[in-house]
């Protein structure tokens, strides 16, 4: 009766190593230019029931550029904030 345990014991921790590799690799996203946060956005994706979020900054030069962002950046940076100085600490 040992050996169903041992491996389903085996089984439970290869489960878990996988589950916190896949969670702790996220997309790595390249930085937006620096401005002003004046919008900020999520978009569903149903085929991966995951959110993108995205900022929109307006920069030193007047223009207006929005970007994808990690979840992280997405809840540090409010409207009105200083992109990328919002995300420090994040």
């Amino acid at each position: 009766m040992r050996k169903p345990r041992i491996i389903l014991a085996t089984v439970v921790a290869a489960t878990a190593t996988a589950v916190l590799a896949l969670t702790a690799c996220g997309p790595t996203l390249p930085a937006g230019p620096a401005g002003r946060v004046i919008d900020k956005d999520r978009d569903y994706r149903a085929s991966t029931k995951t959110y993108w979020n995205y900022l929109t900054v307006r920069t030193a030069g007047g223009s207006e550029q929005e970007f994808r962002v990690s979840k992280s950046n997405y809840d540090s940076c409010k409207r009105g904030s200083s992109y990328p100085k919002c995300t420090e600490g994040s």
